[in-house]
Formats: C-alpha cells, structure tokens, sequence
C-alpha cells in the first residue's frame, strides 16, 4: 500500500473509527456509573475518545524507526483511541473488569503493568493498562456501519502514571535523536517513585473502606429506602458522610432494618420529606432518614454529638414533635 492508498483509505474510514471509538467510551462510562461510581470524580479527566493525526499516522505506518509492518493500515491498531485516568490501581482494575465482561466487543490485552513487573521485576519503565477492543459483531452506530474488524485501542492509567507519560513519555518513545543513559536512568528513578506512591494510595483507599459505612453499603442502602418511601431520588452530598462517621458505633448490620421500621411506623415521615423537600437541602439526603430514627430512638446521643450546627436539627425535631434541648 502507498501513502496515498494510505491516506486515501484513512479518509474513508475516519467516521466509522470516530463512531466505534465514541460507542467504546460510551458503554465504558455508563457501565462506571451502573457500578455506583460518580462519573465526574471518578474519573480525573473526562474520557474522551480522539482520531489519530493524518501525519502522525503516516509518519508510523511508513517512517517510524521500528516498525516494520507488513500491512500498515491495518496492522496499526490505535488509528482511534481512549484514555479512562482514575486515582488509584484497584480504580484500574474495575476498568478491566468492564472491559473483560462486556458481550459488546473482544479484547486484546496488549499491555499490563502487572504483568510487566512479574516478567521484569528489577525494571522501573512506563507504566499502563491497554487493551484493543473490537465490536463483537457488525453494527449501526449513529448511522454509521462498523465492521468487526475496527479496533480502538484502550489506555487505563493512574492520575501519576498518567502524569509521568505526560513529561516522558512521547520524548522518549518518539525521539528522534538518541537519549542519554542518565536521561533513562533519571525517568527509571520516576517510575519507581511513582510506582510507591501508588500503593501508599492504594493502601490508604483500603484502610478508608474498611469501616462499617463501606462494608454495609450503608450509603446505597439508604439512598435506596429513602427512594422507595417518597418516590424521590436522594441528592446524597458528603455531609452524610460527616454525620454517619460521628455515630459509626450505630452503624450494624441491623440499622437499615431499624429505619425502615422506623419509617414504615411513622408514614407522615415521607410526606414531610415530599412537602419539605424545596425548602433544605437536609431533606433531599436519605440521611434524613438516619437523623429522624436518631431523633427519636437515640436522641440523647445525637444531640450529645451532633457534628454540625444544632439549628439544622430544629426543624426535623420540630417534624416529629420532639425537642432538641439538653433537658
């Protein structure tokens, strides 16, 4: 094939890999989400997909030092490609689930930074997840056909290792000139750092999720009885995280039981929520379910430990008919 055929050819498929590439981040967000993570912060930068540059295409295809293809066009398999850039590793891991459990397209695990570290455990280098998806079978798109044979290539990273491919990664890997051994030596010593960071992150996020609140799902679980009572999806914000940490000694297997007893016992709970709900923002959080049962069942206890200012808990005690004075 010439670099005109090339090029030719490359016009002709632009929007069919523009489709399969938009399609690919698409169903990998919205299957983040449907795993009860929040998009905008679980992702450090948003997920986008984007086309291979005609001339950097044609300059790898035909002039890059290495490359040898016998069939460039379609030996080259990142003419479209996406980057998902979490926080932490167990982050990255949920990426590959994904993509290993999705009936949408087959996988090609083309790199693994995991891997690479038991194959090479004394070298400190560049380090991402990649995989090189394809549809599963022919389909339409945005009106646009997509054969099976397209691939879009897939890179997960780390908030740093995203950084570190940043600074390094396209100077040295596409360098045109020879790199100096300390230059390597220097961003070896990088990796190394980075990759120790990495897992002090990681070991803090576990030690985090380790207490009731995360263990129970206490959070969903009361997102969940708050929706089933008033019909209302709850705008859960971190306050409820404040207040469930305080009284975390509460927190059993148990307490989601207790509410929904509670409530079910006091049905004019949910239609103060439904009539309140524009009034503050305490009643649009399904932690006003967790307050209400505290108000009643362990007012003492609350009122001795209330983490925020007592004013907000004045008018739920008033809801109920109960007083939030120490006496």
């Amino acid at each position: 094939m010439t670099e005109a055929e090339f090029e030719a050819k490359w016009v002709e498929d632009k929007p069919v890999y523009d489709a399969w590439g938009r399609f690919v981040v698409q169903e990998i967000c919205k299957s983040i989400e449907e795993n009860r993570k929040n998009l905008s912060t679980f992702l450090k930068l948003p997920a986008k997909h984007r086309l291979k540059d005609r001339k950097s295409l044609i300059d790898k295809a035909f002039y890059r030092a290495g490359k040898d293809y016998k069939d460039p066009y379609n030996d080259i398999e990142d003419k479209v490609g996406a980057r998902f850039v979490v926080l932490v590793i167990e982050d990255i891991e949920l990426i590959c689930d994904i993509i290993k459990s999705s009936p949408l397209w087959t996988f090609d695990a083309c790199k693994h930074f995991h891997e690479d570290k038991e194959r090479s455990p004394l070298l400190f280098t560049y380090q991402s997840v990649h995989f090189v998806l394809r549809p599963q079978k022919r389909f339409t798109y945005d009106e646009i056909v997509i054969p099976k044979d397209v691939p879009c290539e897939v890179q997960i990273r780390t908030l740093l290792q995203h950084a570190h491919a940043e600074l390094t990664h396209d100077a040295i890997y596409k360098a045109k000139t020879a790199i100096e051994p300390r230059v390597h030596r220097t961003v070896a010593k990088s990796m190394a750092l980075i990759e120790t960071t990495d897992d002090f992150f990681s070991e803090v996020t576990q030690q985090l999720n380790q207490g009731p609140i995360d263990k129970l799902d206490i959070i969903s679980k009361l997102d969940a009885l708050y929706y089933s009572f008033t019909g209302i999806k709850a705008e859960t914000q971190k306050s409820i995280l404040t207040i469930l940490d305080e009284f975390q000694e509460l927190v059993d297997d148990e307490l989601i039981e207790k509410i929904e007893y509670f409530v079910k016992s006091n049905p004019i709970v949910p239609e103060i929520i439904q009539s309140k709900y524009t009034e503050s923002a305490v009643y649009k959080q399904s932690t006003v379910l967790f307050i209400y049962w505290m108000l009643k069942r362990k007012r003492r206890t609350l009122l001795n430990n209330w983490p925020l200012d007592r004013q907000l808990l004045v008018p739920l005690a008033n809801d109920l008919g109960v007083s939030t004075s120490d006496g």
